[in-house]
């Protein structure tokens, strides 16, 4: 499996560079994040969950990425000012390598919670 789109996807997720990271993305992207309940699908409809998200968050620091025959996944922290979560993204990708599907999950549940409110509030 050719990881190409992923390793820039990571390097421009944490440079918060929202537009390098649909680059990597497929046109019909269907994202699964803990922030709203239906899955998000294409990228207009991502930039209008991402962009909040980015001018929150401080940092991204990614650990580790891992490919499975179908799947790459990779595990990270979120840091957003005394808050951090652990993270970890499942991707799907597409024949070209894009990311056709993302799933985000975040841990503990407490913090993950108390972003999603300071999102709420900045909106």
């Amino acid at each position: 499996m050719d990881l190409t789109h992923i390793h820039a996807f990571v390097a421009a997720m944490q440079r918060k560079d929202l537009d390098a990271m649909l680059d990597h993305m497929a046109d019909g992207i269907v994202l699964n994040t803990p922030l709203v309940a239906d899955p998000v699908e294409g990228k207009a409809a991502i930039r209008q969950v991402v962009v909040p998200l980015l001018r929150l968050v401080d940092r991204f620091d990614f650990r580790e990425v891992m490919e499975g025959p179908r799947h790459v996944s990779s595990f990270f922290t979120i840091a957003v000012g005394p808050l951090a979560a652990d993270g970890m993204d499942f991707w799907r990708l597409d024949e070209a390598g894009l990311i056709a599907e993302m799933t985000v999950l975040w841990r503990p549940l407490p913090v993950a919670a108390a972003i999603a409110h300071q999102l709420t509030e900045a909106a």
